[in-house]
């Protein structure tokens, strides 16, 4: 019954934050014509149609978009690892609240924060610091593999 309910509540917690339904399906494994309904029921329309972004290279197609993923992967890398008995998930959950109330102007929306996530647990991306000034540098993900330190420029 506790699993149940568990499951529910993130469900509940995943669509409230307007996440993809495939995102919730594959974390919750709940059906996803159920999921479609429970979203319609809580925001008052469907779902948004279309894909999910399926890597982070197509999250950062500008430098602004570069900055907010960069923060959003160093937010989580810091949450990830002071909290590494919690779920993924509810990491992700946690550093999203976070890091909309830090920026709430940030377009980064909850499924673009879970991809981000998915990919540094995988190794498709990384964060480091930059070696002149220290401040985080999202690394793999260009495809001419030029990354630069978004606050002094400096290439890696």
């Amino acid at each position: 019954m506790l699993k149940t309910f568990h499951q529910h509540s993130l469900v509940l917690e995943l669509l409230r934050r307007h996440a993809r339904i495939s995102i919730v399906h594959r974390e919750t494994g709940a059906s996803k014509p159920l999921l479609r309904k429970t979203y319609r029921e809580l925001h008052g329309r469907s779902p948004r149609p279309g894909a999910l972004k399926y890597s982070t290279q197509g999250l950062t197609r500008n430098i602004k978009k570069y900055k907010e993923v960069t923060l959003f992967a160093a937010c989580f890398l810091t949450v990830h690892s002071r909290n590494p008995e919690f779920q993924n998930v509810s990491n992700v959950i946690l550093t999203f609240d976070m890091y909309k109330k830090l920026l709430p102007s940030s377009n980064l929306d909850f499924s673009a924060a879970w991809v981000i996530a998915r990919d540094l647990n995988t190794g498709r991306i990384e964060v480091v610091n930059c070696a002149n000034c220290g401040a985080p540098v999202l690394i793999n993900i260009r495809e001419d593999g030029k990354e630069r330190c978004a606050v002094c420029t400096t290439a890696r």
